[in-house]
């Protein structure tokens, strides 16, 4: 990752080639790590604060892989509900808007403090991703990895 440039296309895209992108929020100290290891370029949203309209609830990011999965990031210390909120609120922005390809699936990643109990809330949650065509997952280990493909369900 050291020494790779970003493109950066507005204030709130870069267009990435790492083979490890990186998601870091400052404000709760959480990150995690999306695995590209044929280095394709990806767009690294920034949404909380940038793109998204101002005083609108937003997840932290979006990072997108062409052809693959678009998947929102939420880095949150311990509100899940509220983190689903901003998961919610970035997809309905986000589906709709110029940057987003038509077409191309949207999966969402929660990095948290504490993992949400297996709730019937939490089941409704992931439920409601993999009705769109996406995969919901949760995380609380700082500074994860994972691979695009774990965002995109497996045909059956």
């Amino acid at each position: 990752m050291a020494g790779e440039k970003a493109e950066i296309t507005n204030k709130c895209i870069e267009k990435i080639r790492h083979s490890k992108v990186k998601i870091h929020d400052p404000g709760t100290g959480k990150s995690g790590v999306l695995l590209n290891p044929d280095k394709a370029q990806v767009r690294r949203i920034h949404m909380d604060g940038c793109l998204a309209p101002v005083g609108e609830v937003a997840a932290d990011f979006v990072v997108s892989k062409s052809r693959t999965v678009d998947v929102i990031v939420e880095l949150k210390g311990k509100n899940v509900d509220h983190a689903v909120a901003q998961i919610e609120s970035t997809l309905t922005f986000w589906s709709k808007h110029t940057e987003h390809e038509v077409g191309q699936l949207i999966g969402a990643w929660i990095v948290c403090a504490e993992y949400p109990r297996a709730s019937l809330k939490v089941a409704r949650y992931r439920e409601s991703f993999r009705a769109r065509g996406g995969i919901l997952l949760f995380s609380t280990h700082n500074g994860e990895e994972r691979a695009f493909s774990e965002f995109v369900p497996r045909r059956q």
